[in-house]
């Protein structure tokens, strides 16, 4: 089987979106490119978490031509396809359907950076583009556009959370990291206070570790 371990992995990342809350049924959806291969990894359309095993997750080259799989790939296949062709960094793509970040694009306003811990994961708030009609390449444009070519999490108005990092970890930890700061502004304000924002120099400082510095070591290194 192709890019087995990769399959494996998301079907992993697809499970744990269920159990955060941030996915349920067949919502959403995920990809890894493989710099190796060439190949790229996504899951399928309609089919739910549940049910998912490895030979479910559909193997694609850079053109969408299917090499290996027996299901269609996700609909919204030109999210992902337009950050592959288009950023270097990216070799994974994580779309969900995050409640607390999606209340911010039904209301059209780009999260706050508030959190150091949200700060590593991302870069800056959150912004949200305009909506188009969902598995369209409009959407992806507009999606791509409003993150930039740095950006590591955008919102998709009235629809959820598209997040990229150069691997599957990492833009699950953005998602998390979206969703725990979307949540916390709202129990803020809640309380009927205003959010104070990081100061945008220590979220940069705090990303950069992040991407340095921030993997296990062992003892005495």
């Amino acid at each position: 089987m192709l890019l087995q371990e990769i399959r494996e992995k998301i079907v992993e990342i697809g499970n744990r979106m269920v159990e955060d809350g941030v996915a349920h049924g067949s919502q959403g959806n995920i990809s890894c490119y493989d710099t190796e291969s060439g190949l790229i990894a996504i899951t399928p359309s309609a089919v739910p978490y549940r049910f998912r095993k490895p030979e479910d997750i559909t193997v694609i080259d850079i053109d969408q031509k299917i090499i290996e799989g027996k299901w269609r790939p996700t609909s919204e296949i030109a999210v992902h396809m337009i950050f592959y062709r288009r950023r270097k960094d990216v070799k994974a793509v994580i779309h969900s359907h995050a409640p607390y970040s999606t209340v911010f694009g039904v209301i059209n306003e780009p999260v706050p950076s508030i959190l150091t811990e949200a700060a590593l994961c991302l870069t800056g708030p959150i912004p949200v583009a305009p909506y188009f009609r969902p598995g369209t390449q409009e959407v992806a444009e507009l999606t791509f556009k409003a993150m930039g070519e740095n950006g590591a999490a955008g919102i998709l108005a009235h629809h959820g959370l598209v997040t990229v990092a150069g691997n599957l970890d990492q833009a699950y930890d953005s998602t998390m990291a979206a969703e725990t700061t979307a949540r916390i502004v709202i129990m803020a304000r809640s309380m009927g206070a205003k959010e104070i924002n990081l100061d945008p120099a220590e979220g940069i400082a705090m990303r950069e570790i992040y991407l340095t510095k921030y993997f296990a070591k062992p003892l005495g290194q």
